[in-house]
């Protein structure tokens, strides 16, 4: 699967990246939905917009949270590029498990996002514990960078 250099993430017409790395907790979503929402905002875009975005953070991050291994660090990266505000959400995992595509996680972050790929980073195959999942979807917008 593919992976999101920081290049990919910057350029003339990007704004970020702004990474926010915070323990593999629920407790964290607050801080993590209150960040998506200031970034959205910033972007202009509408309210509905807005509350797509952050359910979708919300959602993604909570599918990641309950597979990731205890003291985990969970990872919400959010760049500005083209028209579109794109996240990525990725956490060390206990059995290296994304979302389910008939879940319902899994259809509702379909239904809020524009594009969507979850996918594995494998430090080492031939252990169970120790894989990285990622999850990257955006958001398209008529903001300020649309070109």
């Amino acid at each position: 699967m593919p992976s999101h250099e920081l290049v990919e993430w910057t350029g003339p017409q990007a704004a970020g990246p702004v990474e926010l790395r915070v323990p593999a907790d629920s407790r964290q979503l607050p801080l993590i939905r209150a960040l998506a929402r200031l970034l959205a905002e910033r972007e202009g875009l509408g309210r509905e917009q807005v509350t797509d975005l952050v359910v979708a953070v919300d959602e993604a991050c909570t599918c990641l949270i309950t597979r990731s291994v205890p003291g985990a660090i969970l990872t919400c990266r959010y760049a500005v590029a083209f028209g579109s505000l794109r996240v990525a959400v990725s956490t060390t995992t206990v059995d290296g498990t994304g979302p389910a595509a008939h879940a319902l996680g899994w259809r509702l972050l379909v239904a809020l996002t524009d594009s969507l790929n979850a996918w594995r980073y494998e430090h080492d195959p031939q252990r169970e514990t120790g894989r990285v999942v990622h999850i990257d979807f955006a958001k398209q917008f008529a903001g300020r960078f649309a070109g």
